[in-house]
């Protein structure tokens, strides 16, 4: 996959295509913006903007204002009530939300389940964003839908949000299309996550689900979240390495990725080659997301071998990005 910086952007973060995008059953004027394997339906008003890219069913109605509204589930370590989990959620966001204010918790409905319902408001970027959060307990998993949007334009908003709350469903989790393709180099417990049309191999380890014959390099960990790896390749006009490469990025998400901190560099080989890893986070709507994003050159081309996960859980899935990157060659 080729592409051009401005549009590697979204690509490079948070990015998951394996989307379901059937709008059967969808109510009149809505479409259904779900990803595969989750235990729930979100539906939004036809005029909305799918965002499942993203990696979290979600889509937006402004994104020059970010008005958002997500659904993401986990699946908790430990039995709790409902208002244990809420409780545990709303000190998790005072601690982490800069200028957090509760403005109401009250009980509530969440696709026929009882739910809680949060409403409260953050600074984000030295602007006031009111949050409506629904929580719901389901089939062992915690189920969240979040409405994001600037507090001046809430009320407004308002009555959209909860269209969008009265069709939301909850199901039994999808069957995802993966497959395990396999050729006479991928190691031990690995396969096959690239297309036979780029001249490098992605293997990923069985555990991760992946299409090979998507046409594009990617895979994820079938949990909530949806942790991923993803492989772009860049074609410079003129010579350019890893740094000068990853500059160019960085000026782009300085001023287009919400909360973006660069947390580390470091050195490393890939495909036996020098290879920059730069880490950094960013934040979409109360979520926030740790991304580490490995640079290296190969045949006059910038390749980006980049890993998105929500910062909770970034470390669990490291190691097996290491392993990927260990892996990674090209033909």
């Amino acid at each position: 996959m080729i592409k051009k910086i401005s549009a590697l952007l979204l690509a490079l973060l948070m990015c998951v295509a394996m989307v379901a995008c059937s709008n059967d059953g969808a109510p009149d004027g809505m479409k259904k913006v779900t990803l595969e394997g989750e235990p729930f339906i979100l539906y939004v008003p036809e005029s909305w903007t799918d965002n499942c890219s993203s990696g979290i069913s979600s889509a937006f109605y402004s994104n020059m204002d970010n008005i958002l509204v997500t659904a993401r589930y986990f699946t908790p370590s430990s039995e709790k009530s409902l208002d244990e989990h809420v409780n545990a959620l709303s000190d998790s966001y005072a601690a982490t939300l800069p200028l957090f204010a509760l403005v109401s918790r009250e009980a509530a409905v969440l696709g026929g389940e009882n739910a809680v319902q949060l409403v409260y408001t953050a600074d984000v970027n030295g602007r006031s964003y009111t949050y409506r959060q629904l929580i719901a307990l389901y089939n062992g998993d915690v189920v969240l839908l979040t409405f994001y949007c600037p507090t001046d334009r809430y009320e407004t908003q308002n009555e959209q949000f909860s269209s969008i709350a009265e069709v939301f469903v909850l199901c039994d989790k999808g069957e995802v299309k993966n497959d395990c393709v396999t050729d006479k180099k991928t190691p031990a417990g690995m396969k096959i996550a690239s297309g036979d049309n780029v001249q490098y191999r992605l293997y990923v380890p069985t555990s991760w689900v992946c299409d090979s014959e998507s046409g594009v390099s990617e895979a994820y960990y079938p949990t909530s979240g949806k942790p991923n790896v993803t492989v772009t390749a860049y074609a410079p006009e003129g010579d350019m390495n890893a740094e000068q490469y990853f500059a160019t990025c960085e000026t782009e998400y300085k001023q287009k990725i919400s909360g973006y901190e660069l947390v580390s560099t470091a050195d490393r080989t890939v495909a036996d080659r020098a290879a920059k890893c730069y880490t950094y986070r960013a934040k979409y709507g109360e979520a926030e997301f740790t991304v580490m994003q490995t640079v290296l050159e190969y045949n006059d081309m910038i390749y980006s071998i980049t890993y998105t996960a929500l910062t909770g859980s970034f470390d669990t899935y490291l190691g097996d990005v290491n392993t990927m990157l260990d892996s990674f060659i090209f033909r």
